[in-house]
């Protein structure tokens, strides 16, 4: 299997003009453009995954719904269309997520070994989903979890350490949801 080539960014997010593999990228520690998708339901619950234990970033940790990279020369919202069907088996139109800002993220993990520095477009998709009938990607997703909205506002004030450390990113949606009255 080809690995992914992804497009390297300045710290700014414009180009830098070339690509490289998505392990070259972490190791170097190169910006690069990500999506985060955020599955909210008709009840008021977030959809969480739990990291695959296998993953090199934040195993076994509870995420956001859908995340993965922009592969070069993609766009955003081709690439969270792309990931939700990869790694969740839902398939959705592109015009069905809404875009709802963009937040620089970076993590040195594993000793130095993976550096994470990224741009992630973040969206909003409202859909009622069965995780049950979902089609979790084994080696992204352990596991996926409605969480009451409330409850999930609870754990990231009490930095719950079962969740992936996207605290910014976190109190960026809640407060998106609360002003648009989601």
């Amino acid at each position: 299997m080809t690995e992914e080539l992804i497009d390297i960014l300045a710290a700014d997010g414009s180009s830098m003009g070339s690509t490289k593999p998505r392990a070259r990228v972490h190791a170097d520690g190169d910006w690069h453009r990500t999506v985060h998708v955020w599955i909210m339901n008709s009840g008021q619950e977030v959809l969480l995954q739990r990291r695959a234990l296998a993953k090199d970033s934040h195993p076994g940790l509870w995420d956001v719904s859908c995340a993965g990279h922009i592969l070069a020369g993609d766009n955003s919202r081709n690439a969270a269309v792309r990931e939700l069907n990869e790694e969740l088996g839902l398939t959705v139109r592109p015009d069905a997520l809404r875009y709802l800002f963009t937040l620089p993220s970076f993590f040195v993990l594993n000793k130095g070994a993976f550096v994470d520095r990224e741009l992630n477009d973040v969206y909003l998709l409202i859909k009622d989903v069965d995780p049950r009938r979902l089609r979790l990607q084994t080696a992204e997703v352990e596991a996926v979890a409605w969480v009451p909205l409330e409850t999930f506002r609870e754990r990231v004030a009490q930095s719950d350490p079962s969740l992936v450390p996207h605290t910014d990113a976190y109190r960026r949606l809640l407060a998106y949801i609360d002003q648009h009255q989601i």
